[in-house]
Order: C-alpha cells, then structure tokens, then sequence
C-alpha cells in the first residue's frame, strides 16, 4: 500500500513537472527574493520518508558547510529540504529538481518557507563553484555553462559571442551580490 501511494505521487508530481516551466529569473531578482544567500559545500545528503495528512511522501535533506555566509545566516551549516529521493527500494522522482553529491561547492539563493524546492527560480539560484587550473574559484550555472555576468541571468536567449566565455571569478560575483544587496536596503 505504501509503495502504490508513493508510485502514484511520484507520477502525479513527474506529470506536473513536465508541464511546468519556469519564468527566466534576473539577477536582480535572485537577490531580492532570497532570503539567504551562501557559498557552501555539500556536507550531507539523506533521503527520507515522511508520513504527512495526504499520505507518504520522500524528501532529500541536504546539508551544507556554509563557507562564506553573504546573506540571512551566520551559521556554519544551512539545511535544505527538497521533495524526491529514494529510501530503500522506495522513490520519488521530481523533473527538474537538483541532485546534489557530497564535496559538491555551490553558490546558493534560497527562502527559509516550506516548499518542494528552497532555490529561487527552481534551480536557477544554484550555482556550481569549480576551481580552475590556476586555482581561481570560477561560476558556473547548474548544467555547467559558464556564468559570465550578472547580467546573463534571466536572458531568454542566450548571449554568444565568437569565443569561448570564462565563468566569472567567484570572488567577483560575491562583489556583485554585496552591490545588489545594499541597493536592496535602500
């Protein structure tokens, strides 16, 4: 019986998810509507089953280790709860929701309510950190496209250009999110 209701919530939430598309968000928008903001590192990933009024459900917890607190924590770890995972031979699949794996550095833009997915912009305020040859943190979008600017997020088309773009430095992008932050507090 558990199985057949989690099988069918996790087809009724794979069907939603398909049809759903997710309005482009700006920079300027990820700033806003964060309510923490943080570079971190993957510490834990767990899958678990929850008992709720509607039946049983799968959630995947996620731990970070906060490495630079930019905004709304000064807590060395950061929490986040995201619908899907698998327990056992049980699981529950949502299109499009990030996987995360342990060692995994990210830039994060996230509110504290209770939803399916804490990231602004569903997976649009996820950032991948990777560190280049030269021992440069550089940015990069979830599916690993070079983050060039600030001003590339939210571009319905995107920007191209004859060569290849280098993401932008880490340290630069945490300047970029302090401007926006205190323009934010005007």
């Amino acid at each position: 019986m558990k199985r057949a209701l989690l099988a069918g919530l996790a087809a009724l939430v794979c069907t939603a998810a398909h049809a759903t598309t997710y309005t482009p968000v700006t920079f300027d928008e990820l700033v806003s509507r964060a309510e923490v903001i943080f570079v971190g590192e993957v510490a834990d990933v767990r899958p678990f089953a929850l008992t709720t009024a509607t039946g049983p459900v799968i959630k995947t917890r996620v731990v970070f280790r906060v490495q630079d607190p930019v905004f709304g924590t000064a807590a060395v770890l950061e929490v986040l709860e995201f619908l899907g995972g698998e327990v056992g031979d049980v699981g529950l699949a949502v299109a499009g929701m990030p996987r995360f794996a342990v060692g995994d550095r990210r830039v994060v833009f996230a509110r504290r309510e209770r939803s399916i997915n804490p990231i602004v912009g569903f997976t649009q305020g996820l950032l991948q950190v990777r560190r280049d040859v030269n021992g440069v943190d550089r940015v990069l979008t979830l599916d690993g496209m070079p983050v060039a600017g600030t001003q590339s997020f939210g571009a319905r088309v995107p920007l191209l250009g004859g060569a290849p773009v280098a993401p932008m430095r880490l340290a630069d992008f945490r300047t970029q999110i302090a401007a926006a932050l205190r323009s934010r507090a005007r």
